[in-house]
């Protein structure tokens, strides 16, 4: 019995939520992020794509956050569509500037990973 609640509790810890993911943007995790990557997560910073392995795509949104010097993150709108999409408008701000989020995730049962994370700064 307790082998199968502990089985129960590893399964639960792994599976990532929405509150997980703007828990890691606000804090600009990028090792936490990188948990809701994928092999086809897309990251487009200004313009510049950026595909590959996790620690590839973790190291392209640590170098943004290091020359942004973001320090604030805000959720404008979230919602779904169909075919298990789920979006959301955000945006980060520095003491300089403003950048608009756009991301893209795909739900698959309990798991979430992004499709696309786009940055771009507003002018």
């Amino acid at each position: 019995m307790n082998t199968v609640l502990f089985c129960l509790f590893l399964f639960l810890s792994n599976s990532a939520s929405i509150e997980d993911l703007v828990t890691s943007l606000e804090i600009r995790s990028g090792k936490d992020i990188s948990k809701f990557f994928s092999s086809d997560t897309e990251i487009i910073i200004n313009e510049k794509v950026s595909k590959g392995n996790k620690f590839q795509l973790t190291k392209t949104i640590d170098e943004f956050y290091d020359e942004s010097n973001v320090n604030k993150f805000r959720v404008i709108h979230q919602g779904d569509s169909k075919n298990n999409l789920i979006y959301m408008l955000a945006e980060y701000s520095s003491y300089d500037d403003i950048y608009k989020v756009f991301l893209t995730l795909l739900k698959i049962e309990n798991t979430y990973t992004i499709q696309k994370f786009k940055i771009d700064i507003k002018e």
